[in-house]
């Protein structure tokens, strides 16, 4: 206690130099705020960033021509939406249908309107979840499932006499795709009754094709194909990548696990859906831009700690120089080397730590600066600085006590 009441004591006999260590402190804790500030934002702006830009995937045909109304094998479609490193995969699958149940011959009466099975809203380009009204208790989680349900199109119900919740007996047909050439054939595919679940006014539609009139879950119509003993293929395919950080491992599994090419615009024209495009090249660059400045900030680090061991080195030498005397009849009174060592490094450990936390509360005031980088900051400032103070105070261990004491005579 009592060593600490004289080294209180000091720090106030000498307040002029105590003033002018706490504002050198202040100002040097202000510039470490700054620097982990800048550090710990951009960390947070780089984990960050695949909230901020999602990587969209869309699988085309081999020349990058088509993105819809083409034929995605179901292998590749089943790899997409079960890989780890993918979220929100969208697929549709086109068809045409009529109400009631009908012959093939019969068609051409009967086969007015067209469909669609998708796994999300987002399979209708331009369809957003308040365009559909759905039944009570059900939402668009249900396209997720194989449940023979639909949703209508609100015109096709009121003509037909339609309601929500009723049961409509649909006869579907579905596209087969040449695989040569361009020729498109339409066959029967099922008859079968579905609950109508949802009634749905697309108000921005914004597909390439007609707007579908009846919308069933993909899963659904799927099974339909399975029943059938026909082989199914999607004919458009779209997802986000989950972790954009793990961009090779998801390109190396399309690649080798699924089998999907990169786009050949010199490819010949097929419908074969066996290319995907990653849109990455914007969070790339923005990745590689936040990662150039964080290597930057982190290699400025030891040449920063240097610094503030130099700031404390200097502000003791040059205290320590008109204090010599008073350190040689601290000696000669039989003051041992450690606690004389003790008590001048007392008096600049009390004044670090003044500074430190005026510097840390300005910081905090004035740029709102988190507690844990004022922390980290003030924790750097207080050991580099410290750690000057002790290189000063070590180099007077060379003075001669007694040359002191007679230079003073």
């Amino acid at each position: 206690m009592f060593a600490i009441r004289l080294i209180a004591r000091n720090v106030s006999r000498h307040k002029y130099k105590s003033i002018l260590h706490i504002l050198i402190g202040v100002l040097t804790v202000l510039i470490l705020d700054i620097y982990a500030g800048n550090m710990d934002s951009t960390g947070e702006q780089l984990a960050k960033l695949p909230e901020v830009l999602e990587v969209p995937a869309k699988i085309s045909v081999l020349n990058g021509s088509l993105t819809e109304g083409m034929t995605i094998r179901e292998d590749r479609m089943m790899g997409v939406r079960e890989s780890e490193y993918v979220k929100d995969p969208v697929f549709t699958v086109r068809m045409k249908f009529g109400l009631g149940s009908f012959t093939v011959e019969e068609y051409k009466d009967n086969l007015n309107y067209y469909g669609m099975g998708i796994n999300a809203v987002a399979g209708v380009p331009g369809m957003k979840r308040e365009d559909i009204t759905f039944l009570e208790g059900v939402d668009e989680s249900v396209l997720e499932t194989t449940q023979k349900v639909c949703i209508l199109d609100a015109d096709l119900m009121e003509k037909s006499g339609l309601r929500l919740g009723e049961d409509v007996m649909l006869t579907i047909f579905y596209y087969r795709y040449a695989l040569e050439g361009s020729e498109i054939f339409i066959e029967p595919l099922t008859t079968d009754t579905y609950r109508i679940v949802g009634q749905v006014e697309i108000e921005d539609y914004r597909g390439g094709w007609v707007p579908p009139e009846a919308i069933l879950p993909l899963d659904c119509v799927r099974e339909a194909y399975h029943d059938q003993d026909i082989p199914f293929f999607a004919d458009s395919g779209s997802f986000v990548v989950k972790d954009p950080f793990q961009l090779n491992a998801l390109k190396e599994q399309m690649r080798y696990d699924v089998t999907f090419l990169p786009v050949i615009t010199r490819a010949e024209y097929r419908y074969d859906g066996n290319a995907l495009t990653i849109m990455d090249e914007t969070f790339i660059r923005s990745a590689e831009a936040l990662q150039g400045n964080l290597s930057l900030l982190r290699g400025m680090l030891p040449f920063i700690v240097a610094i503030v061991i130099f700031i404390g080195y200097l502000c003791s030498y040059l205290s320590l120089q008109s204090r010599q005397e008073e350190y040689a009849l601290m000696r000669s009174l039989g003051t041992g080397r450690g606690k004389s060592f003790f008590l001048l490094f007392g008096e600049t450990a009390l004044v670090a730590a003044g500074a430190c936390l005026l510097g840390s509360f300005t910081a905090l005031i004035f740029f709102g600066t988190k507690a844990e980088v004022l922390a980290l900051a003030g924790a750097l400032f207080f050991l580099a600085f410290l750690a000057g103070t002790a290189a000063a105070l070590l180099a007077l261990y060379r003075l001669s006590v007694m040359e002191m004491l007679s230079k003073n005579d």
